[in-house]
């Protein structure tokens, strides 16, 4: 005859949970993160909102809306009263013509900080990052982001 020996779950469940190893992984990490917390760098890139329609009507005049296209292989600087330039980016001095085009128009027009910045929806962040960067050098400070159709 065969007796069956179950345990049943309260014989197979410790009965202390050990809270030591947890603890003692608390004490090391908690001052390794106040201390690593000194050394992060937050920065911030300041945008602005592209102007709405009724707000593009009143400074219409002063407005040369100024744009910068990112595509796969140029960009393309353009605005009203702009002359439309295409700059490959496979040239090795890519981004130093696209900051001569742009100190172009500043010379140009030097009251216009404005500059949008279209780019499309597989562009890569650095990319973006790096025109902003351009066009803030170049004296066009107020930044804003629009994405390609």
């Amino acid at each position: 005859m065969r007796t069956s020996t179950r345990r049943g779950y309260r014989d197979i469940v410790a009965d202390d949970i050990e809270l030591m190893p947890l603890m003692n992984l608390f004490v090391a990490m908690i001052p390794m993160l106040l201390i690593s917390a000194v050394f992060l760098n937050v920065t911030v890139i300041d945008m602005k909102a592209p102007p709405e329609a009724a707000d593009a009507g009143a400074d219409q005049k002063d407005n040369i809306a100024l744009a910068i296209t990112i595509k796969d292989d140029y960009y393309v600087v353009e605005g009203r009263g702009v002359e439309k330039r295409v700059i490959t980016r496979a040239n090795a001095d890519a981004q130093e013509q696209l900051a001569d085009a742009l100190a172009g128009v500043v010379a140009e027009h030097p009251d216009n900080q404005d500059i949008m910045i279209i780019s499309e929806q597989d562009t890569q962040y650095g990319d973006i990052v790096a025109v902003m960067d351009i066009s803030r050098d170049s004296g066009l400070p107020a930044v804003s982001l629009l994405g390609a159709n």
